[in-house]
C-alpha cells in the first residue's frame, strides 16, 4: 500500500512542479555550456554535458524537493521562499564545486559551468514563481494599463499598512490603488514603499487627497489610540473621503480577522478608549481547567464573556440563555472555533429552580458569570413585576445555589443604573446585588460573591445605537431625551475583558466598578453617528429632542452617597467600600414581592421596593 506521504506528492500538482522544476534546470545547464564556451562546444565537452546532465538535474530537483519548495503554493512567492530556492541551488553548486575539487575535474563539469548554471538556474526558478504570483495576483493588462480602481490613501507607512499596499496592489478583487502614504514619521516622508510615496504627515492628508485624486483613507495602524483614529477620521471626513480601519491588532494576531478586512470606521473607534492590558496569568489561574457557567450567554455581554472564557482553557463551560435564537446563535458562532473545552448550550429561564438545582447537581460549576437580567429601563417601569423576578428573585436563588454547592466565585454583571437608581430596572439590580451581599453573610457560606458595574455597552441590543442606525437608515429623524443627557459608553470586548479581571481580584463581597472614562452626550454621538455615515445634520438628518422618559436619570453616578471608591491592582477597576455594613432581610423582601407580583399594580411594587431600597427614586406618575 502506498504510504499517506508518497499518496500527498503523486498528483497532477505535483507533477506538473517536477516538469518545470526539469525543464528549467536542463535548459540552465545547456545554456551554461553555450555560454562557456561561446556557443561552440568541443566535442569532448558535449559528451561530459550529455553524461553528467541527468544527475546534476537530478540533484539540483533533490535539493529543491529538500528545502520545501514541491510543497510550497506556487502562487506566493515572498522573501522567504525566495531565499529557500537560492538556499537549494548554491547547496547543489557547492557539491559539484567540491566534487570537482575531489576528482580533479574528471566527470564533473567545469567549475565556470556551476558557477553559471547557479545563476542561470536561480534566475529561472525565481521568474517561474513570479510569473506563477503575477498571474494569480492579476492580470498583465492589470499591471501596464490597469482599470477603474479607486485611489486610496493608506494612512500609517507601518509594516501593517506596507503588507496592505502590497496586498491591494496584487490583488484584483479589492479594486484598489494606493496613490499615496500618510504617515507621522518624518524619516519617511518623501520616501517610497511599493512604489507608493510618503507624501507627508497626517496634517497634509487633505492636500495629498486632493493632489492623487483620492476618495478613500485607509487607516493602517491597529494598535494607534482612539484620539489618534478620531483625528484622523475627521480630517479624512472633512476633505470628503469615505474612511475605512484594519482590524484591531489582537484580532489580526490571533487569527480572527485578516489585515485586508478591511471595515468601515465606526463609533466604538471614536468613542472607545485605548485596549485594556490584562493579567492575564491571574485569569488564567482562574479559569483555566474549571468548570464555569454563565447565564445570559446569548446577551451582548454573555457572548463576549464566553468568547474570552474560552482562550483560557476551561475544562467544560456550560451557556445558559432563556432565549432559543440567542443560544442557537451563540452555538453557531462557537461551531466554527477549535477548542478543547467541552460546551453545553441549554434553553433554560433561570427562575425554573428546580432545572437549574439540576444543572448545578449535574455540571458542579466552579465559576459562575451572571449576565442574565432585563436590562431596558423604559420597558421595566411598565412591567417592574418581571424586573423582580428576573432581574432580583433570579439572582437570589442562583446565588443559594451556588452557596449550596460551594462555587468558588459568583460574578453578577450589574449596572450603573442600580446607583441611587431612579428606574425599576437600577432598584431591581441593587436588590441583586444586596442579595449577594447576603448570601456572602450566610452561615457555612464559602463561595466568594461579588459584583462588577458598568455602564452603556455600545451597539448592545436596544441600546442607542442601533436605534440611532435604524432612525438614519430611516431618513430620520435621530430622537434624543434630552440636549445634555450623558452616559458612560464601553465597548463589549473591554466590559467583558474588565469583568474577568475584577473575578481574580475578588475576596468575596466586593462590589467592583470598573473605569468607564468620561462620560459622553447623547446628543454627540447622535451627531458622530451621522457623520460617519456620509450625512450632514440639518441637512439630510434631523436631531429631535423629546425629553426624559419615567425612570430616566440626566446622567449616571458612579456611586452611593454612602459609599467611597478605592484602587485596586489594576488602574481600570474600583472596589467599592461601603459605609453601611447592614444587609437586608431577604426572607422578608421576598415574602412582600411574592404577594405584590401576584396582586399588585406597578405602583405598589416601585412603593415597596423604596422602602428596602431608601436611596430609589420612583416614578409614580401615571
Amino acid at each position: 500500500m502506498i504510504s499517506n506521504t508518497l499518496q500527498r506528492y503523486l498528483n497532477l500538482r505535483t507533477l506538473f512542479v517536477l516538469l518545470a522544476y526539469v525543464v528549467i534546470c536542463v535548459l540552465s545547464y545547456l545554456i551554461s555550456y553555450e555560454l562557456r564556451f561561446d556557443f561552440s562546444i568541443p566535442d569532448l565537452f558535449v559528451d561530459r554535458m550529455w553524461d553528467t546532465l541527468w544527475w546534476v538535474v537530478f540533484l539540483q530537483v533533490a535539493l529543491l524537493f529538500g528545502f520545501g519548495q514541491f510543497d510550497s503554493v506556487l502562487a506566493y512567492f515572498r522573501l522567504q521562499d525566495l531565499f529557500r530556492v537560492f538556499v537549494a541551488v548554491f547547496a547543489a553548486s557547492f557539491i559539484l564545486m567540491v566534487l570537482w575539487y575531489l576528482y580533479g575535474g574528471e566527470g564533473v563539469p567545469p567549475r565556470g559551468i556551476i558557477l553559471t548554471d547557479m545563476l542561470l538556474c536561480f534566475l529561472g526558478l525565481s521568474g517561474f514563481r513570479l510569473i506563477l504570483r503575477i498571474r494569480e495576483s492579476r492580470s498583465l493588462s492589470d499591471w501596464f494599463a490597469g482599470k477603474d480602481f479607486e485611489n486610496v490613501l493608506i494612512v500609517g507607512a507601518g509594516e501593517v499598512g506596507a503588507n496592505l499596499c502590497a496586498d491591494l496592489m496584487h490583488k484584483t478583487r479589492f479594486q484598489m490603488r494606493p496613490v499615496a502614504f500618510i504617515d507621522d514619521d518624518v524619516s519617511k516622508i518623501g520616501r517610497y514603499v511599493h512604489g507608493v510615496l510618503v507624501a507627508g504627515g497626517v496634517e497634509e492628508l487633505a492636500a495629498t487627497a486632493k493632489r492623487s485624486a483620492a476618495t478613500k483613507a485607509i487607516i493602517a495602524f491597529p494598535s494607534a489610540s482612539v484620539s489618534r483614529v478620531r483625528e484622523v477620521t475627521r480630517l479624512a471626513s472633512d476633505a470628503g473621503l469615505t474612511v475605512e480601519t484594519v482590524p484591531s491588532l489582537s484580532d489580526i494576531m490571533n487569527g480572527r480577522a485578516k489585515m485586508t478586512q478591511l471595515r468601515p470606521v465606526e463609533l466604538k473607534d471614536l468613542l472607545g478608549r485605548d485596549p485594556v492590558d490584562l493579567n492575564d496569568e491571574g485569569i488564567r489561574s482562574m479559569l483555566e481547567g474549571k468548570r464555569v457557567l454563565v447565564t445570559g450567554a446569548g446577551g451582548s455581554i454573555g457572548q463576549e464573556l464566553v468568547a474570552q472564557i474560552l482562550k483560557y482553557t476551561p475544562d467544560s463551560l456550560c451557556c445558559i440563555d432563556q432565549a432559543e435564537i440567542a443560544i442557537f446563535n451563540l452555538e453557531q458562532l462557537l461551531s466554527r472555533q477549535i477548542t478543547d473545552t467541552d460546551i453545553e448550550f441549554r434553553v433554560l429561564d433561570i427562575l425554573n429552580g428546580g432545572a437549574m438545582g439540576g444543572v448545578f447537581d449535574a455540571f458542579q460549576p466552579e465559576v459562575v458569570f451572571h449576565a442574565a437580567a432585563h436590562k431596558h429601563v423604559n420597558l421595566m417601569e411598565a412591567n417592574p413585576q418581571e424586573a423582580l423576578r428576573n432581574n432580583f428573585l433570579a439572582t437570589k436563588q442562583l446565588a443559594e445555589l451556588a452557596g449550596e454547592h460551594s462555587v468558588e466565585r459568583f460574578i453578577l454583571i450589574s449596572t450603573d443604573k442600580a446607583i441611587n437608581p431612579t428606574s425599576v430596572m437600577g432598584a431591581t439590580k441593587r436588590l441583586a446585588e444586596l442579595a449577594l451581599l447576603a448570601q456572602q453573610k450566610a452561615a457555612g457560606n464559602t463561595t466568594r460573591f461579588m459584583a462588577v458595574r458598568f455602564g452603556n455597552v455600545l451597539g448592545s441590543s436596544g441600546s442607542v445605537i442601533p436605534i440611532f442606525r435604524k432612525q438614519i437608515g430611516l431618513g430620520g429623524p435621530i430622537t434624543v431625551t434630552d440636549p445634555e443627557v450623558t452616559r458612560y459608553f464601553m465597548t463589549v470586548e473591554e466590559a467583558a475583558g474588565l469583568v474577568l479581571q475584577s473575578a481574580t481580584q475578588c475576596a468575596g463581597g466586593e462590589i467592583f466598578v470598573l473605569d468607564m472614562g468620561e462620560p459622553m452626550k447623547i446628543v454627540d454621538v447622535a451627531r458622530q453617528m451621522i457623520s460617519l455615515s456620509g450625512l450632514v445634520e440639518g441637512e439630510d438628518i434631523a436631531i429631535e429632542f423629546c425629553g426624559l422618559r419615567p425612570g430616566e436619570k440626566l446622567y449616571e453616578e458612579l456611586q452611593h452617597v454612602n459609599e467611597s471608591l478605592f484602587e485596586t491592582s489594576h488602574p481600570r477597576v474600583l472596589c467599592m467600600a461601603s459605609m453601611d455594613t447592614n444587609t437586608i432581610d431577604l426572607d422578608a423582601v421576598v415574602t412582600e414581592f411574592a404577594d405584590l407580583i401576584k396582586d399588585g399594580g406597578a405602583q405598589r411594587i416601585k412603593q415597596a421596593m423604596q422602602r428596602w431600597v431608601p436611596e430609589y427614586t420612583p416614578y409614580l406618575g401615571g
